[in-house]
């Protein structure tokens, strides 16, 4: 038995999650592939030979078990509507675009829905989780990368921030998680996760560095709280397909994957 999974997005991470599922050790397989340009789930398809049919997110919804958003923010929300109307549960990867809908999490849980949120190249949210049981007061995330990790971003482009010929580190942002979501959509999903796992988009604040000398991408995370303090640093290699994106990021998106497959095949198989 295996979850049939429907992916919406099927560029770099897309990729990274039909790699996973090709190694056989994940009860999952795509059905459905669904993307604002069909030719990039066409190769998607074609490369990894899958017997998946190219559709729209409303058929995709229908056919699938489970639903995997690795498009962009502004997918998430017909993403997450589709998954309540057809009661399919999700994995969103875009998570910054779950700060757009905060009503749809209601409905959701409303419907029995379970939306999955990776951890994506953060280390240390489940302390953040742990901690928030008595309360946090400060949390805050420090993202440090290469110029070439940034470039494109909406924030840079509106204030006409040039990091070409950058010769030493810079703080090119510092504001909300919620601000930097909106300011860096493609760089900080880290920023969403840990507000999601904390204290909330509004509070947490991030600081993000464009480091001419930075070889990874590295995240610091420090919170206090009743518990006491907590700091924790991950050092990222960029994805061998993109480097604006962390490998850790889709290997989160793999572990998620994983889970929610064994949980649906252990509770057909319980049904049986």
């Amino acid at each position: 038995m295996k979850m049939r999974v429907g992916m919406i997005g099927c560029g770099n991470i897309g990729a990274d999650l039909c790699i996973a599922l090709q190694r056989g050790t994940i009860p999952a397989e795509v059905v459905a592939l669904t993307d604002i340009d069909a030719s990039r789930a066409a190769v998607l398809s074609r490369t990894f030979r899958l017997n998946a049919k190219i559709c729209g997110l409303d058929e995709n919804a229908a056919c699938a078990d489970f639903l995997v958003e690795c498009a962009a923010t502004d997918a998430v929300k017909g993403v997450v509507e589709a998954a309540i109307r057809e009661h399919k549960d999700c994995l969103i990867l875009s998570v910054g675009g779950l700060m757009d809908c905060p009503e749809l999490l209601d409905r959701a849980r409303e419907n029995g829905v379970q939306i999955r949120v990776p951890s994506g190249a953060l280390c240390g949210l489940d302390g953040i989780r742990a901690a928030m049981e008595a309360g946090l007061h400060m949390v805050t995330i420090t993202t440090r990368k290469p110029p070439k990790g940034l470039e494109g971003a909406p924030y840079l482009v509106e204030n006409k921030i040039d990091l070409t010929n950058l010769t030493e580190p810079m703080v090119v942002f510092e504001g909300s998680a919620r601000e930097a979501c909106k300011a860096f959509p493609k760089n900080v999903n880290v920023a969403a996760a840990l507000s999601f796992a904390g204290i909330g988009p509004d509070q947490t604040q991030v600081r993000i560095i464009a480091d001419p000398n930075a070889t990874l991408n590295s995240h610091e995370i420090v919170a206090e709280g009743a518990f006491g303090k907590l700091r924790a640093v991950t050092e990222n290699l960029p994805s061998p397909r993109n480097a604006k994106s962390s490998y850790l990021a889709s290997l989160s998106a793999v572990a998620e994957l994983r889970a929610a497959a064994e949980a649906f095949v252990a509770h057909r198989a319980g049904k049986a």
